[in-house]
Formats: C-alpha cells, sequence, structure tokens
C-alpha cells in the first residue's frame, strides 16, 4: 500500500510492506538543519535515556546532536531510523512524536547519509590484504598440487563481522607460520615423489647382443661384450614409452697406447656419445648415457673406435695390445606415469639432462609460479626460487629434491599465503583505481570457490578479457554450476545461518530421550543441499525462507515426522501445501543452534531471525539479567511463554524483549531438537505474535509469509553476501551500492546470480581506494 506522509508542507511516498513501514526518499527537501529542527525533536523525546549519565541501550545522543556531518557516526543515526521508523523508540509509556516528526527526523537522517554516499564521489573502499584462511588453504592446495591436505591442527581463523575470511582479523602468528612449514614440507613429500627417478631397469644382457666379426668383437661365456679389434655389437630392443632413457655400462680397459679405449654408443646409426674408458679390470667404472628415445623398436649399438696394437713398440709405454670390455648394460625407462600421483606428472613434465637442471627448472617453475601467485611473476622472482634447485644440485642432491624445496618455498611465500592487491607507487593516498583481471579474478574465485582461479579465468585475465564481453557473467554461471561451488555453501551460508554451531550443541538426553548425535550431520546436510538447490537452479532468494521442498533422509524425515522416505542416501522431497517445513526457519540445523540443551529458547530464535534473517541488532542484554529459571519474580510453574511475558514486564527489558520474542514464539511447534510437537509439557503451545507496526502472526508458516514480503531480508542478505564477497567490514560510503542492489533485484526476480552479478559488478567489488590522509580525512 502507497500513502503519502506530510513533513513540513511537503507530500513524501512511503510505502507500507507487510506491516513495516519503508521509507522512501523524498522528492522535495526543504532545508532542515539538525541543530535547529532535529536537536530540539531527541531533547524532547530522547535525552532523558540516551544522555552520559543514563546511556540507555549503550547510546548517548546527546554527543552526536551537534556534529553536521552524520556520516561520521553513521551506525548510530542508522539506529535511529530503524527504531523510530518500527515504533521501538520512544517506548509506549514515554511521550510519543507526531507522525509528522517521526518523518522528518527519518528523512532528514536518510537524506543525509543518502546524499554524502551517493552524491559525491563514490569510495569503493579498501581491503586489508588477506590470509589464506583454512578452509581457502586447503582447496587452494588442492587445486594448485593436485593434492588433498587437512590443516586439522592449525589454529581457528578469527571471525571478524560475522565471517571468518575477513583481512583485518587474519593475522599471521609465529605458531601458525611453524604450521605452514610443517604443512608445506608434507604436502611437497606428497606431491613430488622423488622415489619416481628409481624407474624400472632392465639389463641387457650379452646374449641381447651379437656382431658380424667375431674376431674382432665377441660375447664371453659369462656375458662380458669384448672389443678386441674396431667393430661394434647390436641389440634390438623394445623402448615401452618416449621420454630420456638412461643406460648405465660398467666397462674396463686393457690400457695400450697414448690414450684410453674410446667406446660409442648409437641409436638406429646415430651417434649418442663417445666414453672414454680408463678403467682397468682391477678397477672397473659405471658410465652413464643419457638419450631420448620414442616409443617403438629401435637398434642399440656398442662400437670399439680406438683400437691399438704394437707388441713391439720401442717405447715400452707405448708397448702392447688396448682391448675393452663392457660387463653389464642396464637400461632404465622413464616413469610412464601410471604409477605416478597426478601432483607429480602435471608439476614434473621432464627430468633434466646433467647440466640442464637450471633451464628446466625455469621451464617447470614459471607456469607453476604464476598459478601459485595467480598473477604473472617476475625473472627476479622466478630466479629466486629456481635457486633452491641450483643450490640441491651442488649439494650433490637430485633434480627433483631440489624441487621440492622450491616448492616448498612457494608455499611459505606471502605471495602464496596472502591475496595481494598492491597499489601503485605513483597513486596518491585517496586515490581510486580499478582492480586488474587477475585481481578481480581471486576476487571472485575466492568468493565463490574458496580457492584460486582456474585455468580459464587465468587466462582470460591474461588477454584483458574477463570483463569484456558478457565473460563476468558466463564466469559466474560456470563457477556456480561448478562442484567446487559447494564451499561457497559450506562457507558462506554455513556462518550467515551459522549452522557450523552444530556440533557445539548437545540436546539433553533425558529431556530428549529419542535423540541421537548422528542427526546433527543429517541436519547440517539438509540445510546445505537445499541451499545449494536456491543457487544452482538460480530460484528467488527468498525461497531460502520458505519452498515446497527440502532434502532428506531416511532418519532424518521420521525425527520431522514425514512418511515416505526410505533410505540413507538424502534425496529431494516434495513437500505438500499444507507443509509445515520448508525453509531455512523450520530446518532442524537452525532450530537446533538456537536452543539450550534442555528446552527451545525463544530468545535465541528471534534475535537469529532479528539479526541474520532481517539485519537487525539489538543491543546486548544487561549483565546482571539472571537465568530465566533463576528469576524469583517469574514463577517457575507456568508455561514457558507465561515466564517470558513475566519477565519482560519490566520496562528494562520490554523494548529489546517486544522486537525479539514474538518472532523465536512463532517457531515454539519446534523443539530443541527441530521435532514437530503440540504442546510443551501439559501447556498447549502458543505461537502467535504481533510486530512492530502491528502486524500480526500465527506459527512458522504464516511467519515465513511476513518475512517474505520484509525487504529488510534482501537488504541484510546483500549486505552479509558483500561483506563475505570483500573479506571486510562494509563501511558507510559502501551503503549506497547495497541500496541499489537490494532495490534492484525485485526488478530481476530476486534471483540468486542477479544478487551474485550484482555484487562481482559493484565498484567495492571491482575497485580499490588508497589509504591515506585523504582517505583518512574524508
Amino acid at each position: 500500500m502507497r500513502l503519502n506522509l506530510k513533513s513540513s508542507g511537503v507530500l513524501i511516498p512511503a510505502l507500507i510492506v507487510g506491516g513495516f513501514l519503508v521509507s522512501v526518499r523524498p522528492v522535495v527537501a526543504e532545508e532542515t538543519s539538525l541543530r535547529k529542527d532535529i536537536k530540539p525533536l531527541l531533547q524532547e523525546y530522547c535525552f532523558d535515556c540516551h544522555n552520559a549519565e543514563k546511556a540507555k541501550g549503550d547510546l548517548n545522543l546527546v554527543e552526536f546532536a551537534d556534529n553536521d556531518k552524520l556520516y561520521e557516526n553513521r551506525e548510530v543515526w542508522e539506529k535511529v531510523v530503524e527504531a523510530v521508523e518500527l515504533g521501538d523508540m520512544p517506548p509506549e509509556k514515554k511521550p510519543q512524536p507526531t507522525d509528522e516528526q517521526k518523518t522528518s527526523l527519518v528523512h532528514f537522517v536518510e537524506g543525509q547519509l543518502a546524499n554524502f554516499d551517493c552524491n559525491l564521489e563514490k569510495n569503493p573502499g579498501r581491503v586489508t590484504i588477506r590470509r589464506l584462511n583454512k578452509e581457502e588453504y586447503k582447496n587452494t592446495i588442492r587445486d594448485l598440487l593436485k593434492v588433498n591436505y587437512e590443516p586439522e591442527d592449525f589454529p581457528n581463523d578469527e571471525v571478524g563481522y560475522g565471517f571468518d575470511n575477513i583481512g583485518d582479523v587474519l593475522s599471521l602468528s609465529p605458531m601458525l607460520m611453524e604450521k605452514f612449514l610443517v604443512a608445506a614440507e608434507e604436502i611437497v613429500g606428497k606431491a613430488i615423489v622423488l622415489e619416481a627417478a628409481q624407474a624400472k631397469a632392465r639389463a641387457l644382457k650379452g646374449g641381447t647382443f651379437s656382431g658380424k666379426d667375431e674376431d674382432a668383437v665377441n660375447v664371453t661365456e659369462d656375458g662380458t661384450l669384448g672389443f678386441f679389434r674396431e667393430g661394434e655389437l647390436k641389440a634390438e630392443v623394445e623402448f615401452p614409452t618416449t621420454g630420456e632413457y638412461v643406460f648405465k655400462l660398467r666397462a674396463y680397459g686393457e690400457q695400450a697406447g697414448p690414450e684410453a679405449p674410446k667406446l660409442a654408443m648409437r641409436i638406429n646409426e646415430k651417434e649418442v656419445k663417445i666414453l672414454e674408458v680408463p678403467a682397468t679390470s682391477s678397477k672397473r667404472a659405471t658410465y652413464e648415457i643419457r638419450v631420448q628415445i620414442e616409443k617403438g623398436r629401435h637398434t642399440v649399438a656398442l662400437a670399439y673406435l680406438n683400437n691399438y696394437r704394437e707388441p713391439d713398440h720401442r717405447d715400452p709405454k707405448l708397448r702392447g695390445d688396448r682391448n675393452v670390455f663392457v660387463d653389464k648394460v642396464e637400461m632404465i625407462a622413464p616413469d610412464s606415469g601410471a604409477n605416478l600421483p597426478e601432483s607429480h606428472r602435471q608439476l614434473i613434465t621432464k627430468i633434466p639432462a646433467a647440466g640442464q637442471e637450471h633451464q628446466t627448472a625455469e621451464e617447470l617453475l614459471r607456469p607453476f609460479l604464476a598459478r601459485a601467485y595467480r598473477r604473472p611473476v617476475t625473472e627476479e622472482e622466478l630466479a629466486k626460487v629456481v635457486r633452491f634447485v641450483d643450490m640441491a644440485i651442488e649439494q650433490k642432491g637430485t633434480f627433483l629434491e631440489g624441487m621440492q624445496v622450491a616448492v616448498q618455498a612457494v608455499l611459505c611465500s606471502p605471495n602464496f599465503l596472502f591475496r595481494w592487491e598492491l597499489d601503485s607507487q605513483e597513486m596518491q593516498p585517496g586515490q581510486t583505481r580499478e582492480l586488474n583481471d587477475y585481481e578481480v579474478a581471486s576476487r571472485l574465485s575466492y568468493f565463490l570457490w574458496s580457492s584460486m582461479p582456474d585455468e580459464e579465468m587465468q587466462a582470460l585475465a591474461a588477454k584483458g578479457e574477463l570483463r569484456k564481453d558478457g565473460n563476468m557473467e558466463k564466469q559466474v554461471a560456470r563457477m556456480i554450476g561448478d562442484w567446487k561451488a559447494r564451499a561457497f555453501v559450506t562457507s558462506f551460508a554455513g556462518q550467515w545461518l551459522q549452522i557450523r554451531n552444530i556440533w557445539e550443541i548437545s540436546p539433553d538426553p533425558e529431556s530428549f530421550p529419542k535423540w541421537s548425535d548422528e542427526l546433527k550431520g543429517m541436519m547440517k546436510e539438509e540445510t546445505e543441499l537445499f541451499f545449494q538447490a536456491i543457487m544452482k537452479e538460480d530460484r528467488p532468494i527468498t525461497d531460502i525462507l520458505a519452498a515446497d521442498f527440502t532434502f532428506l533422509n531416511e532418519k532424518l524425515a521420521a525425527h520431522y515426522g514425514i512418511a515416505g522416505v526410505s533410505g540413507n542416501e538424502f534425496r529431494r522431497v516434495q513437500l505438500p501445501a499444507d507443509s509445515l517445513r520448508g525453509g531455512v526457519l523450520s530446518q532442524g540445523s537452525v532450530l537446533l543452534t538456537t536452543s539450550t540443551p534442555t528446552r527451545t529458547s525463544p530468545v535465541n530464535r528471534g534475535k537469529w531471525v532479528l539479526e541474520q534473517i532481517l539485519g537487525s541488532h539489538p543491543p546486548p542484554a544487561p549483565a546482571d539479567v539472571p537465568p530465566l529459571a533463576e528469576q524469583k519474580t517469574v514463577d517457575q510453574s507456568a508455561s514457558l511463554r507465561q515466564r517470558f511475558e513475566q519477565h519482560r514486564a519490566s520496562a528494562e527489558c520490554a523494548s529489546c524483549h517486544a522486537k525479539f520474542d514474538p518472532l523465536g514464539f512463532a517457531l515454539e511447534n519446534f523443539d530443541a531438537t527441530g521435532a514437530w510437537r503440540e504442546r510443551d509439557g501439559k501447556f498447549p503451545i502458543d505461537a502467535s505474535g504481533k510486530l512492530a507496526g502491528g502486524i500480526a502472526f500465527n506459527g512458522a508458516r504464516e511467519l515465513k509469509a511476513v518475512l517474505k514480503k520484509d525487504k529488510r531480508f534482501v537488504h541484510s542478505l546483500a549486505t552479509n553476501m558483500m561483506t563475505y564477497a570483500l573479506g571486510r567490514g562494509l563501511e558507510y560510503f559502501d551503503k549506497c551500492a547495497v541500496d541499489a542492489i537490494a532495490e534492484g533485484l525485485e526488478a530481476k526476480g530476486n534471483k540468486f546470480s542477479a544478487l551474485v552479478l550484482s555484487i562481482v559488478n559493484s565498484e567495492p567489488f571491482l575497485k580499490r581506494k588508497k589509504v591515506g590522509e585523504a582517505l583518512a580525512q574524508q
């Protein structure tokens, strides 16, 4: 219903939705002053309770009433507007301002805040450099190295603004850095297999070889290849795979003449390497030859090149008969990769020949670093990492050992552990810049996947095309449909709905003898599958509150009293039109986590609806209020609802409890474990309630209908999702962006994808402001 409210002679449009007054900014506004027009209203109706001495609700309005820059105390003024719009303030027993006075105050405050935010230069804010949290670290390791690693013994991440991905609170303690070091070593040990170099060796026995002139070359009875004159011995050998093969020849010579015997290896008549064999029969030596060979059958030949026979030379040192012998030939084939982990095959695509380790390390590590750092790398950055391979070789280690150390160093680098968005030196404090495509790709991937960008996003970023030709929309659609988007469900929805806390709740076995702890995981799974369906099917976000389906298995369905579901597997269950289930408010995960071990908690449930669904945060309860069961003024034999009504008879308690108690009591038909009931002990359930503004409802179904129409839900969800996407708390200058997103969703059918796209295309998501004096003064 639309009506016009008259304020100071100006008609101001307003809208009532679901019983709530939703203000609309005035088209015309006369000059109004804080000191001249608004302060007298506050003085008359507010200062008695909200002054320096009393400061009810921890609010002293007197100290703010002379500051014309309302945006500097945005949270305070938003609370004032909310309290006045909902009729919470002044309290019922206090003198009340007229509708005209309320409207004047509300529109003055909203106008001042809106004028600053939306009419002046936009401020996209800036995000503190963010460390990867536990979930992001685990997922990034999985996608970067194909290694599954659970950082179970990492300390828990701090939570800010309701989420554990907020840059301001993600510190790096010495203990956590130690955990990263240990984890890197363990991960690299799984990713790069040192034994891979010890591929299967095959002995080429003497009988494999044959020659044309047995007087010149032959094979002795013990299998030794003897070369008495120049000539060659050949063998037909099957090479099982393409790659670098290693031949190890144990050889010695009968030394004579001015030089050592020379032995050549040939593959298909092409000379591969010439060996000098100074070893003797008493001290034989092994010589190594590496050669790249295609899969298939090839001819391997060993040839004696420099025969010498001077039995009568006048110089005794040059007198004699030079011959060469090979008593062992071993061929080591490259591993086909069939037995290697995917991580190894992805990173170690080749083994270098001797002396080529540095170049090969550069070739392998350059693309790896770009993926690990989520951006192009400089030659200096690459050289620092390749140096670890060089040092391993210098210390007689293997190439793979060097690669292990290099990758371990990358995993401990701030460039990997933190998400960087570096401003150029030329930027002045207060200046705004657009994020580059690599930075946007990183924001997008950690928003929807809690992990690094994949190859497709990185390729678009490399070409500078991520934000062109509708690619952002295409990527969002692709990412939401990908299995990795389950991380968004467990991380964002799990924290927003607070169902991560379900493991901390243990219903009292005496109060609930039928309860089984395995139901906790099932309830959590129901909510996650439900939220995932809303996301993947691109349903209206209001379906989160009320829908005609859910996900159940036999045990959870039986707990809910829903027939026709059998088996342990979860499946989609269509609910009848008159079902009392459907939507998160009636799911066990939410109902259990907002209860106490022995009973329901209308306060916890109502406060949860108020804060998580409607985005309104009441002040904390006074510290000196005892638990309900200990209050002497409350009849402990009365019903729970009656006891709460006696409790809030106190004026100090009434104003806050009036906000959330009706919301909580609407869910009273669900017991503390989420099961349906008609009675609480001997008392019938009274699930009726009335909200500020006069709208009444009875039970969960009617409450959901009211909440679906309340525009605060869309705004609250947009606020929470924007906070999670940015990794920072929202500031006063973000209000315009959030308001525009929330207000524009209705025209887009409130679709889930529309909310995501509105966030990723917003200025706070795509831009950042350099911090400095200019920003601090603004």
